[in-house]
Parts: C-alpha cells; sequence; structure tokens
C-alpha cells in the first residue's frame, strides 16, 4: 500500500476486543468486567417498545441528560453524552488540542485507551507510574505537569487493580492543577465503590478544570449499547459538544439509559452480587496463598507468577475467559471480572485443578 500513514498511528497497538464465543454455550466471560446479569427489565420493555421508530435519527438526548442532571444535583446543559466514554476522551482530546501544547499525562497502568486515542490525535504522552500500593500516584502526576500539559487522564478506580485515590488527596492535588490544564477524571466503576473516602468528582466540575467520566456500561448492564457521560462546568460541556457526531448516541442507548438510571432496585441487586462475589474471590485466592490487589471495581487483579500467560490460556481451554495483564505491563498478573456466584466458582475450581497440575 503507498498510502502515508501518520506515524503515531502506525505505533498503535492493535485493542484487545473479547470475541463473543456464543452467549449460551457454557462460556464463562470473566475478561472484559462485564455486568453478568441481564439489564433492567424495564430497559427490555422500553426498548422493545422503541424499535418501530429506528427509521428516525436519535431523539431524546435533552430527557437523558435532564435526568442525568437531576441525580448529580446539576443542570442539563452540564451533562454531556457520548458514544461509550471512549467518544467522550477523545473529544476531551479534540476540544483541548493546540498548536502550542499537546502533551497528555496517564498513570501507567490505566486503562489503554487514554494513550490509543492520544495518539491518534498528535499528543505526547507522558506515563507516570503506579506508588508501590498499585494506586495512582498523584503528587508524581502533578509534578509531571510542564508547559506542554493539556490533558490529565486519572482512572479512579484504576482499571486494572481496582484501587482508588481518595478525596483528601485529590483535594491538594486539584489545588496544583494549572488553570489551562484539564483533568479528566474516568469514573467508569465508581458505583461498585464502597469506601467513603471516594471523592466524587463531579463536586469540583464548577471550581476546577474537571471534566467526570460515567459509563452505562458496567454497573448499568448496557455495554454493547455503548452509551456514556460526562460532567462539567457548562461552557466546557458546550465545547465538548461541538467536537461531537450530531448523532452519534443511538436511540436505543438513549432509551435503555434512562430506564436504566430510574431502576433502583436492579442496581442493588448488581452491586449486592459484586460485594459477595468480591468476598468470595478474596476468601478462595487467599486460600490459595495467591497474592491480590483489594479492590473497589468488579474485578480483581491477582499475581499468579511467570505462568500467568499459560493459566489464562488453559483456562480459555475450560472455556473461562480472563484477562492476561501483560499488555500493561504486568505480565505475572491476571484480572478476573466479579461473574455470578456460580460463575466465580467455576473460575476458581478451574484455578485450583490447574494449579495442582
Amino acid at each position: 500500500m503507498k498510502l502515508t500513514i501518520d506515524e503515531n498511528v502506525k505505533g498503535i497497538p492493535h485493542y484487545p476486543k473479547a470475541a463473543m464465543y456464543g452467549l449460551d454455550d457454557g462460556w464463562v466471560r470473566l475478561a472484559s468486567n462485564e455486568n453478568p446479569f441481564p439489564p433492567s427489565p424495564g430497559v427490555l420493555s422500553d426498548i422493545l417498545e422503541a424499535i418501530p421508530y429506528i427509521t428516525r435519527y436519535p431523539g431524546g438526548e435533552y430527557e437523558l441528560k435532564a435526568a442525568i442532571a437531576e441525580k448529580y444535583g446539576t443542570k442539563p446543559e452540564q451533562i454531556v453524552l457520548g458514544n461509550g466514554s471512549d467518544e467522550l476522551i477523545e473529544m476531551a482530546l479534540k476540544t483541548m488540542k493546540s498548536k502550542r501544547k499537546n502533551g497528555v499525562i496517564i498513570s501507567d497502568p490505566s486503562f489503554a485507551f487514554y494513550a490509543i486515542a492520544s495518539k491518534i490525535y498528535g499528543y505526547e504522552v507522558c506515563r507516570v507510574p503506579l506508588d508501590k500500593h498499585m494506586q495512582v500516584d498523584l503528587n508524581t502526576i502533578r509534578d509531571a505537569i510542564d508547559d506542554q500539559t493539556r490533558v490529565i487522564f486519572l482512572n479512579n478506580p484504576l482499571n486494572p487493580t481496582g484501587t482508588i485515590f481518595e478525596e483528601k488527596a485529590f483535594t491538594v492535588f486539584l489545588k496544583g492543577i494549572p488553570a489551562d490544564v484539564l483533568v479528566v477524571v474516568d469514573e467508569a466503576y465508581a458505583e461498585f465503590v464502597e469506601s467513603t473516602g471516594f471523592p466524587h468528582s463531579s463536586r469540583y466540575i464548577n471550581d476546577f478544570p474537571v471534566l467526570t467520566l460515567r459509563t452505562f456500561s458496567k454497573a448499568y448492564a448496557l455495554a454493547g449499547l455503548r452509551v456514556g457521560y460526562g460532567i462539567c462546568e457548562a461552557s466546557l460541556a458546550s465545547f465538548l459538544e461541538r467536537t461531537k457526531q450530531p448523532f452519534s448516541v443511538n436511540i436505543m442507548a438513549l432509551i435503555g439509559a434512562r430506564a436504566a438510571l430510574n431502576d433502583e432496585k436492579h442496581l442493588k441487586k448488581v452491586l449486592n452480587n459484586n460485594k459477595k462475589g468480591k468476598t468470595y474471590l478474596y476468601s478462595a485466592l487467599k486460600e490459595l496463598s495467591i497474592e491480590y490487589v483489594p479492590t473497589e471495581a468488579n474485578y480483581v487483579l491477582f499475581r499468579i507468577g511467570k505462568g500467568a500467560e499459560a493459566i489464562t490460556k488453559r483456562l480459555f481451554e475450560e472455556k473461562i475467559l480472563v484477562r492476561w495483564m501483560g499488555a500493561y505491563n504486568l505480565p505475572e498478573h491476571i484480572r478476573v471480572s466479579i461473574g455470578r456466584m456460580d460463575e466465580n466458582m467455576r473460575f476458581i475450581e478451574a484455578l485450583k485443578k490447574l494449579l495442582r497440575s
């Protein structure tokens, strides 16, 4: 091929996409931090009722924004919707792009798409290692800011470790951030957090340059519909909106998200299952003398050692999908999503068998 391809694009690795492997043929899907339960019954019924209207371009953005704003005590004009949080990440990068400044700071490891999107849009990426507790090191991130920095991506809870930074440290951090640097706080797993020290970053949007990202993919079980949202100061929201496609969030996603947001009972069921599953996995891993990282999310990172990749492949042969963390520079670690209790137990039994052999 004779086309000239940008060097930034050439250097981007392929993002690992999970294949379906069938929905009901015995696979245990614990690799992608998905919700193990179907969406709220209200989501399914509302979507079915809307099927005849797929001939029209999506409407209903304002209604979903209003519902989200009510939940957070903000205004609809402070809400931005996206085709998953990934689109919002791109919107932030497009909005902050400058001829004079093109620096992005991320934790290493963290969600892979921050670096991928940053390279696509021509940013230089500064990677800041985690601290010894596998937590985001806010002090080192602040020290890494220079005259090129435009965007900082913070992942809280952090994927893949499940750790969080707490409110006191976050407040101190924000006070040291230049006014022209956007702090994007990705809270994709925030609904699962049990710690009382968790800083809900949306509370800071009017006082600091903060963009909070949330998603319906995880706790609300709408990963396949791809709908996320951002919360920020109204003028920033207006600029972000200008960088997106007019109808990037499809009609089913808009309808499904509104229904999911209203079903607190279903959300509670999901969160209770996560607590029980987390307790079970902790106990089982401890019994196997496997070192794990305490999590505030719906997954657990644990250290197997040099055989981690091989264990992942052997589990695959047992129709159990987990994520080897080699791509995150953690080659001795595996990340397992917290599934239904029967899925968690099947994973542990298979792991025990493999470790014995």
